[in-house]
This record gives structure tokens, C-alpha cells and sequence, in this order.
């Protein structure tokens, strides 16, 4: 369950759960009590949106910050520091570092599958007379794409350029061949 601990000011050390909503202020009565002389009755209020959180500012007079910037509203990631006045408020999420530590495991597994197949395919194509390219980040592949053997011109591959950009080239190589044709006939016609 996501919590918000004291780090700095009265109360450090302190922590509080956030269920849906809680309101932080300078009130006893809040959710979590910010005993600072900067903070409002009802300072801001974090809640829960989605699967995420957030927080607003509840027009305060003083303003609420999240890691050094002062926020109307803020969707709260895991380790933002949150600051009324000189009290300072860490957000934990373990569920949320935990479901993000799984995403990137199975991302991971996934692209590495994905390599793996990479290669095969690579292995088939080459015998087909067909390459691969595999664009790679340390040692994880980042895209992979097949290159089809094409029309070499001018040391281009023509079937990996666009439409328009192949239009271009052939307008181009039209263009200089009647410039060319053009200073031909001026040279015999002199």
C-alpha cells in the first residue's frame, strides 16, 4: 500500500498509508498533520487516480512542491519528495516499483526472445540470400528489421528508400542526363 513518510521536519520518521485520499495540513485533524507555520489548514490532498496517484494543491497560500517544482496537480511516481513549507514527504509505492520491475523483466524477456528469433530468422535469410539488421543497445537489441536485397544505384539501396525519395533520385539522374545530352549537343553544333 502506498504510504508518505516525514524525512524532514516535525514528525521525521513518521508515516502515514494512503488508502484513496488523504489531506495534508497544519490541522490535527488531517489525514497527515504538516506542522509547519507555511502550511494551510488544508494544504493538498493526494488521491487516488486510476491505478496511479496524485496530488493537488489545495490553494494553499504557500504552495505545494514536488521534487523542487511547485505543482497545481502532479501524478506522484515512487521516491517524488513532496514539500509544504519546510516539511518534507517522501511517496513510497511498493507495489508500483514492484508491477514496474516485473513490466521491465518481461520486457526484457521478450526482447531477448525476440533476438534470439532474430538470429534464426537471420540464419534462414542468409541462406536465401537476405540479411538482417539488428540495431543493438548494450547488449539488448532495440530494432531489428530485415534488409531484402535490392537495385543498387550509386551505392544506394533503392527498396529501403521511399517513394518520394526514390522519385527524387530518378529526377535527378533525368535532369543531369539532359543537361548532359544538352551540353553534347552544344559542343557538336558549336
Amino acid at each position: 500500500m502506498p504510504k508518505v513518510v516525514i524525512r524532514e521536519g516535525p514528525g521525521t520518521g513518521s508515516e502515514y498509508q494512503v488508502a484513496q485520499a488523504v489531506i495534508l495540513g497544519r490541522l490535527d485533524s488531517s489525514d497527515i498533520p504538516v506542522k509547519d507555520t507555511k502550511a494551510s489548514r488544508e494544504h493538498a490532498k493526494i488521491y487516488k487516480q486510476g491505478d496511479r496517484f496524485a496530488i493537488v494543491d489545495l490553494n494553499s497560500s504557500n504552495g505545494t512542491f514536488v521534487n523542487g517544482e511547485r505543482i497545481t496537480k502532479h501524478l506522484l511516481e515512487p521516491g517524488d519528495e513532496i514539500s509544504i513549507g519546510t516539511v518534507r514527504l517522501l511517496f513510497e509505492d511498493p507495489e508500483a516499483v514492484a508491477a514496474a520491475e516485473a513490466a521491465k523483466q518481461s520486457k526484457r524477456k521478450s526482447l531477448d526472445a525476440a533476438f534470439e528469433g532474430g538470429r534464426a530468422a537471420a540464419a534462414a535469410g542468409a541462406a536465401a540470400g537476405q540479411s538482417d539488421k539488428i540495431v543493438m543497445r548494450g547488449h539488448q537489441p532495440i530494432q531489428y528489421s530485415r534488409i531484402k536485397p535490392g537495385r543498387p544505384l550509386l551505392g544506394f539501396d533503392l527498396d529501403q528508400i521511399s517513394d518520394i525519395g526514390r522519385f527524387a533520385i530518378y529526377v535527378g539522374l533525368v535532369i543531369v542526363f539532359a543537361v548532359l545530352m544538352y551540353v553534347a549537343y552544344a559542343l557538336v553544333t558549336g
